[in-house]
């Protein structure tokens, strides 16, 4: 993994797992539950994301662009 603000790789990994473990609770529980946090339990995912590889993001967005 890319530089990540000194957090630890199992602790990214860590934190990974549960913000993808919330999205499927989510995804199988309460729709209206599920649709009120869906896009701050994305973003947190994404955020995870990022801090293991800065790089990810930096070529996600200039994917987008083409």
């Amino acid at each position: 993994m890319c530089s990540n603000g000194g957090r630890t790789e199992a602790d990214i990994a860590t934190r990974l797992a549960a913000a993808i473990n919330e999205l499927a609770a989510a995804a199988t529980g309460d729709q209206d539950a599920a649709d009120d946090n869906l896009a701050e339990r994305l973003a947190r995912a994404w955020a995870t994301i990022v801090a293991a590889d800065p790089e990810l993001a930096a070529r996600t967005a200039r994917y987008s662009r083409s």
